[in-house]
């Protein structure tokens, strides 16, 4: 289902990158990294999303988080909202946002829900894990991570939505922002 937004509206006044190219499949709450000069079946474009090359990249804290409205009328239900490589992302850099609130579902973090608490911190994975690299995972030391995110609670952010009659996420996180700096 992979639903994400920001808790409140303080991020109005964030800048954010619309004119982001996705090289595959990108959901919102998905991470990545900025790559220049990018060639998408024949089509060269400015920039484009990328998985984060490896643990030291999602350390540096240099990642951006999709955040784009649905904007395909002909997706029916929530779940099956995605941005296609090619098409564009709304993204936001996680340096912008320390301080801000997110609610993420709890599909986009490869760990069980169970195993995720409030005090838990969250940090992007990459393709040194080689599935599900533009997700999030539990972290028990963030030291070394420039930014990442800390579980303030669990709810039932992503549980339930009306179009997928119930879903099969369990529930999501009220996460902060944080930074180590």
């Amino acid at each position: 289902m992979s639903l994400f937004k920001f808790h409140d509206s303080n991020f109005i006044k964030v800048p954010n990158l619309p004119n982001v190219v996705a090289t595959e499949d990108t959901y919102n709450g998905n991470v990545f990294a900025l790559d220049y000069d990018v060639t998408i079946d024949s089509v060269v474009y400015d920039v484009a999303a990328t998985p984060l090359a490896d643990a030291t990249a999602a350390q540096a804290g240099d990642f951006y988080i999709m955040s784009n409205i649905i904007d395909k009328p002909e997706i029916l239900n929530t779940e099956d909202y995605k941005v296609e490589a090619g098409e564009y992302i709304r993204s936001y850099r996680a340096k912008d946002i320390v301080g801000l609130f997110l609610d993420v579902a709890g599909d986009l973090v490869t760990d069980t829900y169970s195993g995720v608490a409030k005090g838990s911190y969250l940090v992007p994975r990459s393709l040194a894990d080689t599935t599900d690299t533009m997700k999030w995972k539990k972290a028990t030391d963030v030291s070394g991570y420039e930014v990442y995110l800390e579980v303030v609670r669990k709810t039932t952010f992503g549980a339930f939505t009306i179009d997928a009659g119930g879903g099969d996420v369990p529930g999501g996180y009220l996460c902060v922002v944080r930074s180590s700096n």
